[in-house]
């Protein structure tokens, strides 16, 4: 069978297995004190607390190291790469792609990871880059177990041998990143230990920092990098590498998600493993071991897949749309290697670096707008999109809602693919109609057609977007059940007891100001700056208009006065051609400010 480690994911590993763990071990008392953080400590604190490694190269010789790695790759001057998707370059395309491939690949650390992550993005990138960069070299020489074993005993305050009955000093799997190691606790249960590896933090806190540079200049003296905003990307992308340094963010992700689950009506729909929050830290993740084979192992093997894979699938689907429709936290990256099937059939999920979250708000919009969808109502789709965003001032709201409603007919009606490019269409017609839809949602779209593509890979005709829709509405009766109403109603009647016990006091007061006449009412005139703005705008045309009419009659007396017989210093002619050219002039602009406020 084939194994992956899952919860000892390595950043950029496609291995995730494990088997369950025991949180209630003699040994865990020893470093019970160096569990995760409490509720004071989050995870965006400065992470200088422990004291930094210092890097095996310095920023200017890795600098200058990668430029030589860049120019024996033939990717240097810059500018002259191609990022276009012009079919008489494809060769050139293809060639260039292939030597970015084997400069990340001789970069090593967070390079690689970076190009793993940008081959996801087709929207992005031309075809042969992606394809290129699909292939980048996933597993690397493990880090001497010497150095692992030293950074472990640190981080355990123990030896390895009080704290584990047993551990295999050979990695079952190694990245650029992190490595996972098999071990047994000393109640015999056997765990997946998941390790940064040593010294390499500030290896990639150096290599992002450096990769956004090259990025940034690449971004200058680059028309089409500047068109497809590499830069906004790779930064987005540099800043989560180096958040899922700190394991601590996992281990939470995990956690909450694992929360979520036991408080839902199907909390059996898929496995999440469990933690070992006591011997878990910043750098080392120990996690239950669960056996079972990836998406992406299956995919490989021979033949059609087996009958137990689609209720599985199924299942991953309806978790995911619960997580983000109902409990606002979903893992936000399920790619083949993500998701597992256990040996009795059951799908499990691993590797929780990437995990995202809605606030209440977000998720009633949410939980609108699938219901709109349901019921095949383009308008009440408009109706939720336009209260999470507003119209750009001035924008045609008519035709935003006939847009909004082919992109639904076409991109999201029976038998639509959703990818990446999906969700970047409609973020487009958002932007064209200066909508500022929050980010989370854009997000969570991203993450379902992350889903699908997984999907698809394995079942080819399986129709998300059906499936999605059917499970969507047994989510929404699961929640009109009893018990669900009933917390509920508790849920809204807490929210609304303080609003209730102060309502009495409120009306006293109300009363009493009736009663000595005090009650004041004040009323903010033109509060919109639409509204401003088009007084502001009235006024000054008005205003001109009337310079206009004073210049216009005062030209047609100065015009029609007789010439003086002595000598003036201007001659009514010339006073009455100067203000009539100043009527028009005034008259011209005030057509002018007229025309462009019906524009807005």
């Amino acid at each position: 069978m084939t194994r992956s480690w899952a919860a000892c994911r390595c950043r950029g590993l496609s291995c995730a297995e494990s088997e369950p763990a025991d949180r209630h071990v003699e040994s865990e008392a020893r470093v019970s004190a160096r569990s995760l953080p409490g509720p004071g400590l989050t995870l965006a604190e400065d992470r200088s607390s422990r004291p930094k490694e210092r890097a095996s190269l310095g920023r200017g010789r890795r600098f200058a190291e990668l430029a030589r790695i860049a120019r024996r790759n033939g990717l240097l001057p810059w500018r002259k790469l191609d990022f276009t998707t012009d079919l008489a370059t494809a060769d050139l395309r293809a060639e260039q792609a292939e030597g970015l491939r084997r400069a990340l690949e001789q970069a090593g650390g967070a390079f690689v990871k970076l190009g793993q992550v940008l081959s996801t993005r087709s929207d992005l990138l031309p075809h042969e880059y992606v394809t290129a960069l699909s292939h980048l070299q996933r597993d690397v020489a493990p880090a001497p177990w010497v150095d692992v074993r030293a950074m472990l005993e640190t981080d355990f305050g123990a030896p390895l041998d009080e704290v584990f009955l047993d551990f295999d000093s050979e990695p079952v799997a190694a990245a650029s990143i992190g490595q996972v190691h098999r071990a047994t606790l000393p109640s015999g249960r056997t765990v997946a230990v998941k390790i940064l590896r040593p010294g390499i933090a500030p290896e990639v806190e150096r290599d992002v920092d450096i990769a956004l540079r090259f990025v940034s200049f690449i971004d200058r003296t680059s028309a089409q990098a500047r068109m497809l905003g590499i830069r906004q990307v790779a930064e987005q992308y540099g800043a989560d590498l180096v958040r899922q340094l700190d394991f601590r963010l996992e281990a939470l992700n995990l956690t909450a998600l694992r929360a979520m689950q036991a408080r839902g009506g199907r909390s059996d729909d898929i496995r999440l493993p469990e933690l070992v929050e006591s011997l878990s830290s910043e750098r080392v993740l120990v996690m239950e071991f669960l056996e079972g084979d990836t998406i992406t192992a299956i995919n490989k093997r021979p033949g059609p897949v087996s009958a137990e894979v689609a209720p599985a699938l199924r299942s991953v689907l309806r978790s995911f749309v619960r997580q983000i429709v109902f409990d606002g936290i979903y893992h936000s990256d399920l790619h083949p290697g993500n998701i597992m099937i256990l040996p009795d059939g059951q799908p499990a999920l691993v590797d929780f670096g990437s995990v995202g979250r809605l606030d209440l708000q977000l998720r009633e919009s949410v939980q609108e707008l699938l219901i709109a969808y349901l019921q095949s109502d383009n308008q009440l789709i408009a109706d939720g999109l336009l209260t999470l965003a507003r119209l750009r001032d001035g924008a045609d709201e008519e035709a935003f809602r006939r847009e909004l409603s082919a992109f639904v007919a076409f991109e999201l009606g029976p038998g639509a693919r959703i990818s990446v490019a999906t969700v970047d269409a409609a973020v487009a017609i958002f932007v064209r109609y200066g909508m500022s839809v929050p980010a989370e949602l854009i997000a969570a779209g991203r993450g379902f057609a992350v889903l699908e593509g997984s999907l698809r890979s394995t079942l080819p005709d399986f129709d998300i977007l059906e499936e999605a829709r059917a499970l969507a509405a047994e989510q929404i009766r699961d929640q009109m059940s009893p018990r669900r109403l009933r917390e509920t109603l508790t849920t809204e009647l807490l929210a609304l007891l303080p609003g209730v016990r102060r309502l009495p006091r409120r009306i006293d007061r109300i009363g009493h100001a009736l009663e000595t006449g005090d009650l004041n009412v004040n009323i903010r005139l033109l509060a919109d700056h639409r509204d401003r703005r088009l007084l502001r705008g009235l006024i000054r045309q008005l205003s001109l208009t009337v310079v206009g009419v004073v210049a216009g009659v005062s030209s047609v007396g100065y015009l029609t006065t007789p010439e003086p017989a002595g000598d003036v210093a201007v001659q009514p002619a010339v006073a009455g051609l100067w203000l009539g050219i100043g009527a028009i002039v005034a008259f011209a602009a005030a057509g002018i400010d007229a025309l462009r406020g019906r524009r807005r």
